[in-house]
């Protein structure tokens, strides 16, 4: 897939990454294999040089090798030390590494589901049935906010400082756009509409000639999931689109995006508490019922009412990213920890930052603080649609 280093690369990265921030960084100890930090570092080594690799069984050996030193080291370490000075803990290294590799499952993932269909076979866990659902917005009335996370547990350096907004009333939709709501927009010719589009989202469509989104086909119409082909179905969630389609489809509709803040304040906020809380549905990390098997796609918008906000919002986590209009920019005061490739390198100007979590997503990326950052033209990611508009 174009842009995107090989499978068997992000293995070995995986295991570079853990290696360098537990056992070097953290435990002091020697690298275990130097050629491969070099070779499997997004910043030392070019993406077209990524293509030259190892075998799978020397991949494997340096995997096992290392997970068996990173235990080793778990068992030892000591997991209630509070940091100082900015200072490594090994729990902050722990979390670091989990969650980066959790990201780069997801990664791996966007590439899957691009592979032909006839290369892939399902296991169990396919979720069948349909739930209508009726357009409905919910109208937020923000009172002071605060938006970001604290360092009370694990949280990215772009999640702080947690820091107070002035949000003006407004409405977001309650549900995901689903297939048939967009369907609307391609069949009255959204994609042919100059005046829905952006300056860069038209002159990016004009280039790549895009007119539905990545995985439909037809008419008739069929979705491409992640094992097979199927009719489109009308109240899944639309995915396989852009920024830049989003933002269209958005104006198609008399609306636009959320920002950032506004996503968060109507996932987080509970006016019972009158406090953020860190999930969806509190403050601790799981819920019964929330670990399910995986559905290998998404479910109809609303399927999960534990995945919704205290607000009402369906589907903040578990069904699709959602795309943000808010552009990927440290908070005031922001502090690039512990290195600056994963955050500060990409303030760019076109990352747009999606929010809230996918099918696929590992549930401890759910906390409502989590920024997740994509560039506007990029259609892989498992990303969809809620749509905001001013309260007049």
């Amino acid at each position: 897939m174009p842009g995107f280093r090989p499978l068997l690369w992000h293995l070995a990265h995986i295991g570079v990454y853990q290696n360098y921030w537990v056992l070097q960084r953290c435990a002091g100890q020697s690298s275990i294999n130097p050629t491969y930090d070099i070779h499997f570092d997004p910043i030392k080594t070019p993406r077209e040089e990524a293509k030259v690799l190892p075998s799978l069984e020397q991949i494997e050996a340096y995997l096992r090798e290392t997970l068996q030193r990173v235990e080793h080291f778990l068992e030892t370490a000591d997991l209630h030390l509070k940091a100082s000075n900015g200072a490594l803990t090994p729990s902050y290294v722990f979390d670091l590494v989990l969650e980066h590799e959790m990201q780069h499952q997801e990664t791996i993932a966007f590439v899957m589901q691009s592979l032909p269909l006839s290369s892939k076979k399902p296991g169990s866990g396919a979720v069948d049935g349909a739930r209508a659902t009726a357009a409905l917005e919910i109208l937020i009335t923000p009172v002071a906010a605060h938006i970001g996370g604290t360092d009370a547990s694990f949280v990215y350096d772009n999640e702080l400082p947690r820091h107070s907004v002035d949000l003006k009333p407004f409405y977001i939709d309650r549900d995901l756009t689903t297939n048939s709501e967009y369907l609307e927009f391609v069949a009255a010719k959204g994609y042919a509409m100059r005046e829905l589009w952006s300056e860069d989202g038209w002159k990016w469509k004009e280039s790549t000639g895009v007119a539905r989104p990545q995985y439909w086909s037809g008419p008739p119409w069929h979705e491409r999931g992640f094992f097979s082909e199927t009719q489109l179905r009308d109240d899944a969630p639309v995915t396989g689109i852009s920024c830049f389609e989003a933002e269209a489809y958005a104006a198609y509709r008399g609306k636009r995006l959320p920002s950032e803040p506004e996503w968060e304040f109507a996932a987080a906020w509970d006016p019972q508490r009158g406090e953020m809380q860190r999930y969806p549905w509190g403050d601790e990390p799981a819920v019964p019922g929330l670990e399910r098997d995986r559905a290998w796609g998404t479910t109809p918008v609303g399927w999960y009412p534990e995945n919704s906000s205290a607000l009402g919002l369906h589907d903040v986590i578990g069904n699709l990213w959602q795309w943000t209009s808010s552009q990927f920019r440290g908070y005031p005061g922001f502090r690039s920890h512990p290195y600056p490739e994963y955050s500060e390198a990409w303030f760019d100007g076109d990352h747009r930052v999606s929010r809230g979590g996918s099918w696929f997503s590992d549930r401890s990326l759910a906390r409502t603080s989590f920024r997740n950052f994509y560039r506007r033209r990029f259609r892989h990611a498992f990303n969809g649609i809620r749509c905001a508009r001013d309260a007049r």
